[in-house]
């Protein structure tokens, strides 16, 4: 027995494909191919074959017959993941891959009914001229080629619901904590503060059903407040296109304005339509003068807050509670001062293909976190995509002291863009007993001028009469009337903060009108222009209100730059309210790259910002990135503000596979300030408990066994757990998704067959990827025999668990993977007794390099 480490046959990649490429290679040499044996070739799928395989080798099939898990595509797009039949019709004839007719005639091709179309095995090109059918076994493919007169007309990016996975049963929470202490000194007197915040989002999938929540918990002031905002059950009926949801839920803003509710709806889902037949949330920007908290709320409910550092700030992973409604933000400077703005959140009336319907049928309670008043409802609403490019909408709204019906129409203008118009009547008894019946008129317009660089994406007004209310104004009115006036609430930020900590509760203030101020004209607008590298932009919503002169108003405009790598901006806000506040502020950026003492780039940033209400403050300080993935990001500043003076801060961030954390420090003059933000989700399913960065709503949990430490793609800092799992924290529900490992990741000892992978996960499913591994060592293994009991050509091997682990070649030369020390291995060429033998293996050093090691070894009958 002897022991010859060959040299390295690859170098990096320890994929299946390298493997089987070094097997190839390593058979094809022991069999000695030549022109005269050309009819021999060897069957590379061998090497992972079936318990069934057999050693015979003729017409060159690489594959045995039987039934296999293969994707199916056609004409380049995958239609279906099925166990597929392989059958020998006859040892003249190769292998033949076998699908039914009703099989393609569910892929969309067309078959003429009298042709044997009842077949299980149909032949596809004796029937359609043209067609061809063909297969890959080392990847498990089969590929169809129909000639596209032959097919069904489908909309361009349309799937198979036959590759639709709706996922695991499993449950999680997410979570996002962000905590604050501060610690300041005025006047001589010293304060000492807490502000935490978490919300959770979590749920349990059932089969098709999915169950949600909604939750979070705020401390500041000594209290503490767990608040539940939502909690329902949900699930997608595919064949209606629908989706049923009970719980607290939110209607659409598509013909009404959006509102929260409890209670059930179906409706129709955009998500299942192709993407050639087809969506929104605001981007919210601002400038911190401080490391600041900002704090965005909707209808009530707190649905966002984060730490943020000094400077410019973008917020594009907002989630909303309903498809509508403004978000009130503020932002809580570490001084004391705070800001103030509404984002307005709406969306122009979506235009329909032709032939295309969106429904939606609501009953329920009105609910949201301002009122304790709940109407019972019901409403409807109904689109349809005609021809001309008319998209007629409508719907009625029938609740309590209330009822509404809309009317309206969308048209594609061409190059003109596109606008809707619909008009809006509705019928409302006051809490007085008064009746108010009135009318509203909405004109909405979008228009991109691609040739000009413009892009004007929503313009729309709105104009209602005195007696118009839509229901949530009803709410509002029945809610906040008491002894014959109407009592209105607001927080007042306009008095000087004098040290109290940018997280103390809010100022309330009240003060009541003889009547309920509804809505009278509403306008927004918003404009992009591109003029070579200078990008601008700019807001404006104003809102005016019967029985009252003031407004809401906010005007947003900025502009942002690259010249050789160096960005800057200049950004204006002016806002207003109707209880009469008042701010402006303006700021210019500048940020510049660098290289130092390493490879790794450092970003130096400036900004210098003048408020209205807060003064002069500027900052100035680099920020950059460490470690594989960019995982670790950190940040310097110092500066100086009118009411905290000089100001320094220090922040690091890291995203892990189990979660992100953030932590900071601020020093000033007046305070010191401490920050802290986690988030990271925890999956629970039937192979234990897998800790994960923050999930979304579609997720894919991936197992691959014993691959420790292996990174997923396009997942920075995600990587296989000691448990031999990972997850994957968001996926496009209804779309393709390709889910794989890291190839330079695996290493010597770990075999992957197959590293990538692809779901089509429905919405709201935790998909389940599960790879093949194999721990243990590769080796080419010379069998030693009798001549009655050599292994044949072809021959499997198996471990004693029964998986298929290597194959034999000529002359006993047999490669295997995947196997350790002292395994005892199985050689099987046929069913009888006499037609097997097995292999005991001896004591095998580990190598760490990338190849296989070889040897010589008696196949023994016991």
């Amino acid at each position: 027995m002897w022991f010859a480490v060959k040299n390295d046959v690859a170098a990096g990649r320890r994929s299946m494909r390298s493997r089987l490429l070094q097997a190839s290679v390593s058979m094809l040499l022991l069999l000695g191919i030549s022109s005269a044996s050309a009819e021999e070739t060897f069957n590379t799928s061998f090497i992972h074959g079936d318990p069934s395989a057999v050693s015979t080798l003729a017409n060159g099939d690489d594959i045995l017959p039987g039934s296999y898990p293969f994707d199916i595509y056609l004409n380049g797009q995958r239609v279906d993941h099925k166990a597929v039949d392989f059958r020998k019709i006859s040892p003249e004839k190769p292998i033949q891959v076998c699908i039914s007719a009703r099989d393609y005639l569910a892929y969309g091709v067309q078959l003429d009914e009298s042709e044997g179309t009842a077949s299980d095995c149909y032949d596809l090109a004796r029937h359609l001229d043209g067609a061809k059918l063909s297969y890959d076994a080392s990847v498990q493919k089969v590929d169809i080629l129909v000639p596209q007169i032959y097919l069904v007309p489908v909309a361009q990016g349309s799937l198979s619901p036959r590759l639709y996975d709706h996922g695991i049963n499993a449950g999680f929470i997410n979570y996002n904590f962000s905590g604050s202490n501060n610690r300041s000194r005025t006047s001589g007197l010293n304060s000492n503060s807490n502000y935490y915040f978490l919300s959770t989002n979590s749920g349990l999938n059932l089969g098709q059903w999915r169950l949600r929540n909604n939750a979070n918990w705020q401390q500041q002031s000594g209290k503490s407040r767990w608040r539940p905002i939502a909690s329902w059950a949900e699930t997608d009926i595919i064949p209606w296109r629908s989706r049923f949801q009970l719980g607290q839920r939110s209607t659409s803003n598509a013909v009404f304005d959006s509102f929260q509710f409890r209670g059930v709806q179906l409706s129709s889902v955009t998500d299942l339509l192709p993407d050639s037949l087809r969506g929104y949330a605001p981007v919210i920007r601002g400038i911190a003068r401080t490391s600041a908290r900002i704090e965005v709320r909707q209808n009530g409910y707190t649905v966002y807050s984060t730490n943020v550092a000094p400077g410019p700030f973008v917020l594009n992973d907002i989630y909303p509670t309903t498809s509508s409604g403004d978000l009130q933000v503020t932002v809580f400077e570490a001084d004391g001062a705070k800001q103030n703005f509404s984002v307005p959140f709406s969306s122009v009336t979506h235009m329909l293909r032709e032939g295309i319907w969106d429904y939606a049928l609501t009953a329920g309670k009105y609910q949201d976190g301002t009122t304790n008043y709940q109407p019972r409802f019901i409403q409807g609403t109904l689109s349809r995509g005609l021809s001309h490019d008319l998209t007629p909408y409508g719907g009625l709204l029938v609740a309590e002291h209330y009822r509404s019906g809309v009317l309206g129409v969308g048209k594609s203008l061409g190059v003109l863009g596109a606008a809707s118009f619909d008009t809006a009547w509705s019928d409302t008894e006051l809490f007085n007993g008064d009746r108010q019946q009135g009318a509203s008129f909405r004109f909405l317009y979008s228009k991109s001028l691609n040739a000009l660089g413009t892009q004007l994406q929503v313009a729309g007004y709105r104009y209602s009469t005195s007696g118009y209310y839509d229901f949530s104004d009803m709410v509002s009115e029945r809610s906040s009337y008491e002894n014959g006036r109407y009592r209105n609430e607001y927080s007042d930020n306009t008095q000087p903060a004098q040290g109290v900590p940018g997280w103390a509760e809010d100022r309330r203030k009240v003060y009541y009108t003889d009547r309920y101020n509804n809505k009278r004209q509403r306008l927004e607008l918003t404009l992009n222009q591109h003029i070579g590298p200078v990008s601008l932009y700019s807001s404006v919503t104003n809102q005016t209100y019967w029985g009252s002169g003031n407004r809401d108003q906010t005007f947003q405009v900025g502009m942002n730059s690259v010249v050789k790598e160096i960005s800057y901006g200049l950004f204006l806000q002016d806002t207003r309210s109707n209880y009469g506040q008042k701010d402006r502020n303006i700021t210019f950026t500048l940020s510049m790259p660098f290289t130092v003492f390493s490879d790794r780039q450092i970003t130096a940033n400036m900004n210098l910002s003048h408020s209205k209400q807060s003064g002069d403050s500027y900052n100035t300080g680099v920020s950059g990135t460490l470690l594989d993935d960019n995982r670790l990001n950190y940040y310097l500043q110092t500066g100086h503000s009118r009411s905290g003076g000089q100001t320094s801060t220090g922040d690091v961030g890291y995203m892990g596979s189990m979660g992100n954390a953030e932590v900071g420090y601020t020093q000033s003059e007046t305070y010191q300030q401490g920050t802290l933000n986690l988030s990271g989700g925890a999956l629970a399913h039937g192979g234990g408990i897998t800790l994960s960065q923050p999930l979304q709503n579609t997720i894919v949990l991936v197992e691959a066994k014993n691959a420790r430490g292996v990174r997923l793609e396009n997942q920075p800092g995600v990587a296989i757990d000691r448990a031999g799992y990972a997850v994957m924290t968001s996926a496009m529900a209804y779309r393709h998704n390709r889910v794989a490992l890291r190839t330079e990741d695996i290493g010597a000892g770990l075999d992957v067959p197959l590293a990538a992978k692809d779901v089509v996960p429905t919405y709201g499913a935790i998909s389940k990827v599960a790879f093949e591994t194999r721990s243990g060592q590769s080796l080419l293994i010379h069998l030693q025999g009798t001549e009655e009991r050599s292994p044949a050509i072809g021959a499997a091997v198996f471990n004693v668990t029964g998986s298929n682990v290597g194959t034999v070649g000529t002359n006993g030369s047999t490669f295997v993977s995947g196997v350790n020390s002292d395994e005892r291995l199985q050689i099987k060429w046929g069913e009888s007794a006499a037609e097997t033998c097995w292999v005991t293996l001896p004591a095998i050093e580990i190598r760490q390099t990338v190849g296989y090691q070889e040897l010589n070894l008696p196949c023994r009958t016991q």
